[in-house]
């Protein structure tokens, strides 16, 4: 037997199989080809594979710990869910372990991985991967997974309705007077872009309706999209590609608001509007969905906080 440590995800690597595979084989679950399920086995036992079944054996097969996977803190959002879900864990008796993934689908699975080699009772995620094989991976955790941020088929979601916010951001606009929207895409890499192609996908068709021209730019080439001789203003999908455009915007005299009303807006005193949800309520209703089996809300509430920027 080798005596290196291994992980259901170096498991499947080795066996050519998917790490859903992997899982059925471990746990003795159906659906697998017996050869399949044998050559698993063997590899398993070759490595020394071991689950951690410690946490599961107290508390009546809970370990009182909740999985929180998200991309990184560079985004003052998802800090700032990271605080309201340990809070809201903290009151249930609860503990959180938080992996991220810098947006990377493979260092997604292994964070997943990890976190069910310590018997998580239920995992927050926001996830970059999405389609059927991974979605089946999760399914055979066998463990409450909720999402937010993007959404999977799958799973419960929670989060806010985002063409309804997208339809009502572009209606405010227009209302103000603004002739032209240029909306700032985000350059992402992750493979789930659920909620800025919704967005984005929104915004072309609301556009449309009300009959605005419209463009579409990145952070870099946005300032070449403001034309003189139309009222511009910026729709960013995120406070922190608008709170990094105020220069321009100012030196333009065009219009900007953003998506998540992060604190740094109030604490720097910025003047930029920005659509606002909930971050409290997301994070009470992922940890009550896991722990106590809450339904979910429809959408979480939203508004556009207005300080003058449009």
């Amino acid at each position: 037997m080798k005596s290196t440590r291994i992980s259901t995800t170096k498991i499947a690597e080795i066996c050519g199989v998917s790490q859903g595979t992997v899982d059925r084989a471990l746990n003795n679950r159906a659906d697998i080809n017996k050869n399949t399920k044998e050559k698993i086995l063997s590899v398993a036992k070759e490595y020394g594979y071991r689950p951690n079944i410690h946490a599961r054996s107290i508390a009546g097969g809970k370990s009182h710990l909740i999985g929180v996977v998200i991309f990184d803190l560079k985004n003052q959002y998802f800090s700032d869910l990271l605080t309201q879900v340990e809070f809201y864990c903290n009151c249930l008796a609860y503990s959180t372990v938080v992996m991220f993934t810098d947006k990377d689908p493979q260092k997604e699975i292994q964070c997943i991985q990890d976190l069910y080699q310590l018997s998580v009772d239920g995992i927050v995620l926001c996830p970059s991967n999405s389609g059927e094989e991974y979605e089946n991976f999760l399914l055979s955790l066998d463990i409450p997974v909720i999402t937010f941020g993007n959404r999977l088929s799958k799973f419960p979601y929670v989060g806010i309705n985002n063409t309804t916010a997208v339809r009502e951001t572009v209606e405010y606009i227009a209302k103000e007077g603004y002739k032209r929207l240029i909306f700032v895409k985000p350059e992402l890499k992750q493979k789930n872009i659920f909620a800025q192609k919704e967005r984005l996908e929104t915004f072309i068709e609301i556009c449309k309706n009300v009959g605005i021209t419209y463009s579409i730019t990145n952070l870099t080439d946005a300032e070449s999209q403001i034309d003189s001789n139309e009222r511009c203003a910026f729709i960013c999908p995120t406070d922190i590609y608008a709170i990094k455009l105020l220069p321009i915007v100012k030196k333009h005299g065009a219009g900007i608001i953003g998506f998540d009303n992060v604190r740094l807006i109030d604490e720097l005193g910025l003047i930029l509007d920005s659509v606002s949800y909930d971050v409290a309520l997301t994070a009470k209703t992922a940890v009550d969905h896991i722990v106590n089996g809450a339904p979910i809300r429809d959408y979480i509430p939203h508004k556009i906080i207005k300080r003058g920027s449009i």
